[in-house]
């Protein structure tokens, strides 16, 4: 048995040199993208910490006046996330390529099958979306000392590029000559 063991242990080290391992990367994530999820992560684990104390606390630290708009911004992201997403999936509304999202063109078919009332939601939806994420944007920058008020461009396409990539299949997205384009994977939502 001892025998068998080594004999194992010989044919085992003397083939591991000639093993190779190949690692293939399908994402790289920029360092603004890890500074933004990170932000976004943070301002995520405030808004469950701050609404489970009492005083507008957070780790025990009083939260800043900015910090609270922020939290307060995600909140609001999360409670409007299904309206949104399901304004998204009947073609009303889009993402930009500049990070925010806006209602779609009439020409793009959405508008066809929908309620007036609808579109009063859309446009509120819009509205409220897009003061939320420029207070996140802010913050991030506020946050971050890496950023400054200079780089909210680039905080923004990199933030376009994220929910770009999160899109579901259909949902219009904007390129960055300005033309609206569906996510590829199913048929066209017209």
């Amino acid at each position: 048995m001892k025998r068998h063991s080594i004999l194992l242990s010989i044919v085992f080290l003397t083939g591991l040199p000639a093993c190779s391992f190949n690692f293939e990367l399908t994402s790289q994530r920029t360092a603004l993208e890890n500074q933004v999820m990170g932000s976004y992560r943070e301002l995520d684990d405030d808004m469950i910490l701050a609404s489970s104390v009492r005083g507008g606390k957070a780790n025990g630290m009083p939260i800043s006046p900015e910090k609270k708009g922020a939290i307060d911004a995600r909140e609001d992201q999360e409670f409007n996330r299904d309206d949104i997403d399901e304004l998204k999936n009947k073609g009303l509304i889009g993402e930009t390529a500049a990070g925010t999202v806006a209602l779609l063109p009439k020409s793009l078919g959405g508008h066809v099958r929908t309620k007036a009332k609808e579109i009063l939601l859309a446009n509120r939806l819009v509205d409220e979306e897009n003061r939320d994420r420029a207070t996140i944007w802010k913050r991030i920058i506020a946050s971050n000392e890496n950023l400054a008020t200079k780089d909210l461009p680039e905080v923004r396409r990199t933030y376009a590029k994220m929910q770009r990539d999160q899109a579901t299949p259909g949902q219009w997205l904007q390129d960055k000559s300005g033309r609206w384009e569906q996510k590829p994977g199913i048929e066209s939502l017209k």
